[in-house]
């Protein structure tokens, strides 16, 4: 038999076994939607087309999700591969639970691929912004990044999220639309939130992959921003799922060493203190540089923290001493977030 037979045959096993089995369940499903009743009421007879039957199969009706989505889905998954490496070589420090906040929003953003395709009207709308608002939980988790309290924080910034999706979820129990339409107040939150991460992260090394990350956000956020509705939601979407991911890839790839031994050398305090602004933000190191420099000016230090480095001042080199004291300064603080 050629290859054309075995292929008619194939077929044709086929068309018995969908009239067999999967025509009487659909035609019965059918039935129960439209009387309630599992057999023909009156004189009316169910039908099912070919494309119902299909529609019904799960496996085939996962084959149909368009492309954008599958490579959204990638992306999604990408980004939870980076959010498990980075959480591998960060959970000795406070930089840990960030990473896992990373994760949880790209598997959030993986299932949401999905649901997409599944849902619609307001329980859409509402779904899609849960769930873009969990990329903004990992920015709130630096910002509590400190022992002893940055355990107890990440209480504090799933609050934040569920205070963040109370609008959706007041929509879907009491619907007066196709979306979910946020007050002014609540729309010029989210832009703060936004700019929050921007202002932290823009004037370290990683500023190219926090715009990358803002651009992601507010292309997921866009309906809920006050801007113009989008004309191609599903090439938005894959753009926001790349923007975020080449952060990620930008981030992972500058391979900043947190932590480790803090000798009393300038070069190895610089090293320091250059990955923990990399790394932490503004928010934070400029809690550190203003802890340093309030001790170089009560001891007469002939150096300052700037935010390059330490500089020195006037002409004076700093004794061994005075570079112990400034390590043990910096390892003071250190110590609460590696």
């Amino acid at each position: 038999m050629g290859s054309w037979g075995l292929l008619g045959s194939v077929e044709a096993l086929g068309f018995r076994l969908l009239k067999r089995w999967v025509m009487p369940l659909q035609l019965a499903n059918t039935r129960r939607q439209l009387f309630g009743v599992s057999r023909p009421y009156g004189a009316v007879t169910i039908r099912p087309s070919a494309e119902s039957i299909v529609d019904s199969l799960p496996i085939l009706s996962v084959v149909s999700i368009p492309a954008a989505h599958w490579i959204a889905f990638a992306f999604a998954l990408l980004l939870a591969t980076f959010a498990q490496q980075g959480f591998k070589h960060l959970r000795h420090t406070t930089l840990g639970a960030p990473c896992l906040w990373v994760a949880a929003s790209a598997c959030s953003l993986a299932i949401g691929t999905f649901l997409e395709t599944r849902l619609e009207g307001i329980t859409l709308s509402a779904t899609g912004f849960a769930i873009a608002t969990t990329t903004l939980c990992p920015l709130m988790a630096v910002l509590g990044a400190r022992r002893p309290q940055d355990r107890g924080w990440q209480w504090v910034v799933f609050t934040l999220w569920i205070v963040l999706v109370w609008p959706a979820a007041q929509a879907v129990a009491l619907p007066a639309g196709v979306k979910v339409e946020l007050f002014v107040a609540w729309k010029i939150f989210l832009w703060i939130l936004i700019a929050l991460g921007v202002l932290n992260y823009l004037p370290t090394r990683h500023w190219r992959a926090t715009i990358l990350v803002a651009l992601g956000q507010v292309l997921l956020l866009r309906e809920h921003l006050g801007l113009s509705p989008d004309s191609s939601p599903p090439i938005s979407e894959l753009v926001a799922y790349l923007s975020l991911l080449s952060a990620a890839g930008m981030v992972a790839n500058a391979r900043n060493t947190v932590g480790g031994s803090l000798d009393a050398s300038l070069a190895s305090l610089d090293s320091h203190w250059l990955s923990f602004r990399n790394s932490y933000g503004s928010f934070w190191a400029l809690r550190l540089l203003g802890r340093v420099n309030q001790s170089a000016e009560q001891r007469n230090w002939p150096l300052r923290l700037e935010w390059s480095g330490l500089v020195k001042i006037g002409e004076q080199e700093p004794s061994p001493e005075q570079l112990e004291e400034l390590r043990q300064t910096m390892d003071s603080v250190l110590r609460r977030f590696v």
